[in-house]
Order: C-alpha cells, then structure tokens, then sequence
C-alpha cells in the first residue's frame, strides 16, 4: 500500500511584534508565526508553507536581494534567499529548494554570536554579488556580517558561501532593535543607521582610514541624529534619483525615515554638499525669515530641539555629504511601529524604473497612513488612511506595500491581518480584501462539526474560531455547483468567531443530535453552552452551500458581547421571541429589522435566550455574508448568542465531551487531590448535573465517549485510565454511568490522549512515556491481559491518538484499524493494524506514513480530527485529517491511500 500525505490548508496569525512581515518581488509574504515562518500568497489568499528551524519566536524577516541578478535589474528579480531571526538568540539564511517550487525552502546556515534574542535584521548588496548584514540583539549589542559574491563552485552545488562576522558595536547599557543599511548617493560606501531605546539615530560609516581594508568593512561611528522623543522603533533607507536643473544629470539622494514612540516619524534627508547647497544655507542663516520661523515652531524638551535647521556633515569619498531633517510626519495618535517604502518596479511597457516616493506607516491608533510628497509644493501629506476607527482591535503593529504598490497588507495585535486594494477609480480610496487568518496562541482543542460541514478550534488566545469551505463558482446557484463540482472553487476560510472571552479557552464540544450548538470551558469555574445564531446558519449556506435544517431549536438572530461582559448576549427581530427558523429571510434585501437585546436577570441562569431585558434597547443590524468576512466582522458581528451557563466545578475547566447519542456532557478541572478530580455528568435535555464520577485522583486532561454512547473513557495526569459504563435502567434518580475498571500505572508519564475505535472494540491510549497502548475492550476486566499491544517507542512524548472512521476500505472485520499520532515535536504518523496471527484478540500495528515535517507542526500536537467520510477514486482512498498544535497552527492534511 503506498500512502501519500499533502497539507490542504494552514491557519496561523502573525507573532504580535512590529514589523514581522514582509512581501517579497516574487509575490510570496513571509512572516514570524510563533517558530517557524509562514509564506502566503496575500492575492489568492491561502498559507502555501511553513518552514520549520527555529527553536523560539521568530522575531524578524527578510528577503535578500537576488544576487545571480546583475546589479541594476535586481530591484524587480524574484527573490530566493529568506533572512531571519528569533529569540532563540539565531540567524537561519534560507535558500528556495533547487526545482521545487517558489514557496519551497531549506535551512542553508545557522549563525550563532549573540547571546540573547536577535531583534532584528537588515541587509545589503553589493554590486559584485556579496552581501552586508545587520543584526540587533538584546544582549546591548549589533553585528556586522558579510557574506563573499557566489563562486562557480557555488552555483554548480546548489550552495551558498558562509557568512562572517566582522564586526560587534556594544551599546551597553542601550539595547538597539532596529536598523537600515544603504549605500552613500553616488558610491558603493555602506552606511548603517540603528536605533533602540533612546531618542537617537546612530550613523555609522565604513572606516576608510588608510590602514583599513576593503574587505574588513569596519564601521565607525559618524554622529546621533537627534529630535525624536521617545524610543526609536523602526528605520528604513530610499535611494531617490532627480534630475538637476541646470546640468541635467542624475543626482542620487539618500532618505532615511524614523519612526517612533513619540507618535511622528522623521524624514532625513542625506544629499552631496554642492556649492548651491552651501549658499542656500549661507542665505538660511543669515535671513531672519526661515530661521526665525523654524525657530518659532521649535519645542525644547530636556534640551533637544524637536525641529531644527542644523545640517550634519561629514566626508566621505573626497566629497562633503549633508545630512538635514527634510520632514516631520505628524499624523497618528499612538505609537509608530513600523515604517516601510513603496518597492522600485519596472514599468511594462518601457521597461524603465519606477520609483515612486511614497511611505507607509503603521501605528497602534488602529491605522495605516499612506504619504507622499504633494506633486507642487513637495510638502508631506497623508494621502490615505486605512485601518479600523472602532472595534476591539488594539492597533497595527506593521503594514507593507506589494510588489506593485497596488495592495497594502498589514498585521495587528491580535494576530490578524488586514489587506487592502487600491481602487482603479480613485488612486487615494483603498477597498478592504479577504486576507488569511488564524490563531496567535497555542491552539487546544479542535472538533469537527456533526454533519463534518466545517470544524472550531479552541485557543488561549481567547477565541473560537471557526472555519468552513467557501464554495464558488461561475453560477451561484447551488444545484449548478453541485452538479459541475470541477467547476468549483473551494477554499477554506474563518466565518464566524463563536466565541471571544476574557479567559484563556482550554476545551469546547459539540452537542450530537443538536445542529450549531456547543459547549465551551476555559480557565474559569464555569462552562457556557452557545447556540448557532440565525445570520450565521444563513451565512453558512451561503459561503459553503450547506443546507439550513430545521431541529426546532430557537435561534436568535445575532449576538453582541458588552463592553465589559464575559456573555454573548442574543438579539432577536423586533423584540419577538418567536424566530422563523426558515430560510426565507430579508437580510438580503436591505430592509433588515431593527434588532432589540436581550438580557438575563441576576439568577445562575438569567444570561439565557428567555429572561429579562438590559436597561436600554442597543439597536443592531445583523448582516448575512454571502463571501468570507473582514477581521472587524469577526470580531464584531459573528458571535454565537449564549444560552446556559453550568456552575459545580471548583477550579478551572480542563476537559469536555459529549454522548454520541447526545443525552450527556461530561467535563471535568484541574485537580490536586481525588475531591477534585472528579468527572462530571450533565444531562443535556435540561442542562442539570445527574452524576459526579470518581476514579481519578489529579486532573483528568482528556474524555472520550464510545461511538454506541455506552462507555466513557477518562485519560488522567495520575498515570492511569478510568473506564465508565453508562446504566440499562431509566431511573433518573440512579446513577447514570457506573465505574467498570481502573488501570493504574497504565503508563510511566501522564497520559494524554484517548480514543475509541470505529467498533468500539478498542481504545488507545498516548502518553509522555512515548508509548501508544492499544486496550482491547473484551478483556477489560482481566487488565493484566487487557493491553491487545504497544506500539514501538515513540521518539518523543505522545501528545494525541485518534482512530479513524469506519470506510468500505477499512471495515474492522479483518482487524483493519487506522490510528493517527501526534508528538510534542509535532510529527503526525499514521498506523495501520491487522487481527495478530498468534493471538486472535491481538492487533499487529505498522507505521505506513509520516507527515513530512517540512508541512507538519513544529511543537505539541494537541488535537487530530478525521473527516467522516473518505473520498474514493477508483482504487485510490483519501482521508482528510484537521490537526492543531501549541505552534498556533490549524492543517488540514490529505491522506491519501493507493
């Protein structure tokens, strides 16, 4: 049997750090996600890889310039070669896989020198192919690297020539966490800029002193520009070319824009010291009227002047160089995270080069400013803003322009992304595209829904989120697309946001037998049960052709979460309770009803759907989508309403599961002691506790029902499984479920993970010991010959083990059985069993696949979700597998069977 694997979808957010992005002449964006780095294409908006190396948090990115190009052409060559650092205190140089394709990459070298984590990187080339390198570090320090021009050895190979430090600039007790190299106009002299935690900009130059040679690159230290007044966040170079007046030859200037905590960003201009230079500024001097106004317009702080005409200058190359603050950029109300240039780009018709001057800022006020200089008068001004007014965002930590300066893409607090395009009709209005999403906190949990329409992940960082295919094609109607499906397009995309808490989110479950209902738990004593709103049940048939279905669940319209509540509460039509649960609604139309909200009173369950109203009626307009939403709609109008909240538990919430039959909820909290560490049953008919099951005596971390709602599976940090048998009689006073066997020391480690084959006639267990216990569910009782076999050692611990559905390939009859496991290092293999030739109640298990780890999660592998049906295609299977990680990523792999 040959078994092949491909990943279908990735979902992770950007790392919350200003400037982790960046968007490369070969159309891919690269950015930090947690370890590894994420490449996406942001026009077809999907994640296309992710590539694995670093041990921490990837802190900053880089394309480096494409040197087999010669020297003039490279500003609009397709990049191959990846930069980037991390707080595993590293430098990883990336280089895309000869023959593969352009998202591609391995690991080439691993540069090693400072001694804390690496903050940021710039780089620089030369004409000849080498290459310059800056690195700062919060060990107080910056380095200097270079990298030798390729060899014809080089090329032949496949490699790359090493890179060597050359230089470490100490900056103690200072710590610098940005920088920018340049070339000085008209030479080939380097010429660094950094900034850090202080209100300077240090120039530093190369050291052309007689006894320095060429090939040490010494830097020495040119002067501190000076007028910010706070932290310096971000700094980026432009070279500009103008034509002078009077001799018409091309004059280079160089610009350096800063921004920073003072909420401004600064302009600095460098420029040759000419003869007319020098009588203009002669004439500024000695005339009151320039001087006098900027003197005017000056402001002291601690004896800084913020706006001054003083002119830096220095030699370089026999020629006197000028540095002046050409402009201050006051536009935004927060901090300035990030600033970056417009990319040169080659015009399509005359092939010549196109640079436009043209800036974009990124700031914790929650927007983006566009500036450029006004095309008469040459003063600054912000041409556009984007971003978002209101809403729950907490800003903009970086925005960068595409390769073409038609798109702008940015990344915010919480992870997310926002993406725009420029309109063809007016230059200076951006319209708002669907961008990728995804977790920025390890994700936890993870289940598809019960009709395996779509699948919710749970995070830390505090949300559901949930994500479904988005169905399209030519002709909207859904018969056409169903009937032509190799017409369709289908990509995965985030639709609605079920739930944003102010706890950290450790576990949810579906509610079987019931349609969009869920139960959530977080690091908080109390459970809450949401239910599907009418907007999202239309939206979902929309995006994904999903046919509404009619359960008689009362479904209110929408949701909205106050300003300082934990609830999400639920709004219904014109203050009626009775919702018309067809699909014939008006939203579509335009008219949609005022929506009125509705509130519980002070009782445990008065934040349900019947009870009582808030002081005042907060009009809302639900929206139904027929494409994949904005992050502001996520965040603000795609909560599920919630319906129930379940109060017992004494500590937080760790673990919850639902009957396949759908009549109880099990869920169970951290525990230090066998009081605590009991399982409790709920009766979903009338959400009420019906039982507390003991077995246990520290935190029951995972639960699991059989497929026939019989038996319940209890996986506990006390090294041992619980097994609970549900009662034959009715009797509501009795106990539900009765305790069958315990198995202590079942494992060395805790034990993570627990399932139930499609047959229920055995269980897995995966634990940090590195083994995966196969238990068969006939011998139970006899625990000694209970274990139908172990699965060889795992390289690392077990974090996850989940059994396959039932499919006309593997049936169970013979003992064909298909397991998935997940590691802590983040690898996933697949196991395949056969009935044991020597003993019949035995299972023989054989590894028939690994996920390549190049597509595969880079830390603990917390949840592996089969999709219910596989496809067939003639004698070829193919699985669907959704996996989540503490990596802050969601896949969904392609398994593939021949």
């Amino acid at each position: 049997m040959n078994v092949s694997s491909d990943v279908d979808f990735i979902s992770v957010g950007c790392n919350c750090l200003g400037d982790c992005l960046v968007w490369g002449q070969n159309k891919l964006a690269a950015y930090g996600a947690q370890n590894f780095i994420a490449l996406f294409d942001p026009i077809q908006s999907k994640v296309l890889a992710t590539l694995p190396g670093h041990k921490d948090r990837v802190n900053h990115i880089c394309w480096v310039p494409n040197v087999n190009e010669e020297f003039k052409n490279r500003y609009s060559s397709n990049e191959n070669e990846i930069l980037s650092c991390s707080s595993d205190n590293t430098i990883i140089s990336w280089k895309q896989i000869k023959g593969g394709l352009n998202y591609q990459y391995k690991v080439v070298e691993v540069l090693k020198g400072h001694s804390d984590s690496v903050t940021n990187i710039s780089v620089l080339d030369f004409p000849d192919g080498s290459l310059l390198m800056c690195s700062t570090s919060a060990d107080n320090t910056v380095k200097l690297w270079r990298r030798e021009s390729l060899t014809k050895e080089n090329i032949d190979t496949d490699t790359l020539p090493k890179w060597e430090c050359i230089q470490t600039i100490d900056f103690t007790p200072k710590c610098m966490e940005c920088s920018s190299l340049a070339f000085i106009p008209g030479t080939t002299i380097p010429l660094l800029a950094v900034g850090g935690l202080e209100p300077k900009i240090h120039i530093y130059i190369q050291n052309l002193d007689s006894t320095a040679t060429t090939t040490t690159l010494q830097f020495k230290k040119l002067m501190s520009l000076q007028g910010h007044q706070d932290w310096i966040r971000s700094l980026s170079f432009k070279t500009i070319e103008n034509i002078n007046e009077n001799s018409k030859e091309v004059e280079e200037e160089l610009i350096l824009a800063s921004s920073s905590q003072d909420f401004k960003i600064r302009l600095w201009k460098i420029s040759k010291f000419t003869a007319e230079k020098q009588k203009q500024q002669q004439l500024d001097e000695s005339g009151n009227g320039g001087a006098n106004l900027l003197g005017s317009l000056s402001t002291q702080l601690s004896g800084v002047t913020s706006l001054s005409t003083k002119g830096y200058l220095f030699n370089c190359d026999s020629n006197k160089y000028i540095i002046l603050l050409d402009a201050v950029l006051s536009g935004h109300d927060d901090w300035v995270y990030s600033i970056h240039w417009s990319p040169a780009r080659k015009d399509q018709e005359t092939g010549k080069k196109i640079q436009e001057q043209m800036l974009i800022s990124a700031s914790m006020d929650k927007t983006a400013i566009v500036w450029r200089p006004d095309r008469t008068t040459g003063i600054w001004i912000d041409e556009s803003r984007v971003g978002d007014m209101g809403g729950n965002i907490l800003g903009l930590y970086g925005a960068v322009f595409s390769p073409c300066s038609q798109y702008i893409l940015s990344h915010g607090y919480n992870g997310a992304f926002h993406f725009w395009k420029q309109s063809t009709t007016q230059k200076s209005f951006w319209e708002p595209q669907i961008v990728v999403s995804g977790h920025f906190g390890p994700v936890q949990d993870l289940m598809w829904s019960p009709d395996y329409s779509y699948f919710i992940s749970c995070s830390t960082d505090r949300t559901l989120r949930l994500f479904s295919e988005w169905k399209r094609g030519n002709n909207n109607n859904n018969n056409s697309l169903e009937n032509n499906k190799e017409q369709q397009i289908i990509s995965w995309n985030e639709i609605a946001r079920p739930q944003i808490h102010g706890y950290d989110l450790e576990c949810f479950t579906f509610i079987n037998k019931k349609t969009h209902v869920i139960v959530s738990g977080a690091e908080e004593k109390i459970m809450r049960a949401f239910v599907g709103s009418q907007n999202f049940v239309d939206t979902l048939s929309n995006i994904s052709k999903v046919q509404p279905v009619n359960d008689g669940t009362q479904r209110p319209l929408a949701a909205n979460q106050p300003s300082l509540g934990l609830s999400n509460k639920p709004y219904f039509t014109g203050g009626s309770d009775n919702i018309d649960n067809n699909n014939n609604t008006d939203d579509n139309n335009g008219e949609q009803d005022s929506i009125k909200m509705k509130m519980g009173g002070g009782d445990e369950g008065g934040e349900g759907m019947d009870t009582g109203y808030f002081e005042d009626e907060i009009p809302f307009n639900p929206e139904v989508l027929s494409e994949p939403p904005f992050e502001e709609h996520l965040l603000q109008s795609s909560l599920w309403p919630e319906i129930h909240k379940f109060y017992g538990h004494g500590n937080e919430i760790i673990a919850v599961a639902c009957s396949a039959d759908g009549m109880y909820l099990a869920s169970t909290c951290r525990a230090s002691s066998a009081d605590q560490a009991t399982v409790r049953i709920w009766n979903v008919s009338n959400w009420k506790e019906c039982a507390n099951l003991k077995g246990h005596t520290l935190t029951v971390v995972n639960l699991s029902f059989s497929h026939n709602s019989k038996y319940l599976l209890g996986v506990s940090r006390d090294r041992m499984w619980t097994l609970w048998e549900r009662s034959n009689n009715n009797n509501t006073s009795d106990e539900p479920f009765v305790k069958v066997i315990s198995a202590p020391k079942a494992h060395g480690r805790i034990i993570w993970s627990g399932s139930w084959s499609h047959d229920d006639k055995f269980f897995a267990t995966g634990s940090r010991d590195k083994l995966v216990k196969i238990w068969n569910l006939e011998n139970i009782k006899d625990i000694k010959n209970a274990c139908a076999s172990t699965l060889p050692t795992f390289g690392s611990g077990v974090t996850c083990v989940e059994f396959a559905p039932k499919s006309s390939k593997f049936t169970g009859d013979n003992g064909d059985h298909l397991l998935a496991v997940g590691e802590d290092d983040g690898k996933i293999t697949i196991w395949k069993s056969t009935t044991s030739t020597s003993n019949p109640k035995a299972l023989d298990w054989t590894c028939v696949h690994t996920i390549s780890p190049l597509i595969s999660h880079t830390l603990d592998v917390r949840r592996i979700r089969w999709r219910d049906t596989p496809i067939i295609n003639g004698s070829s299977l193919t699985y669907q597998i959704v996996t989540c990680s503490v990596d802050h990523s969601v896949r969904i792999f392609n398994i593939k069977f021949d």
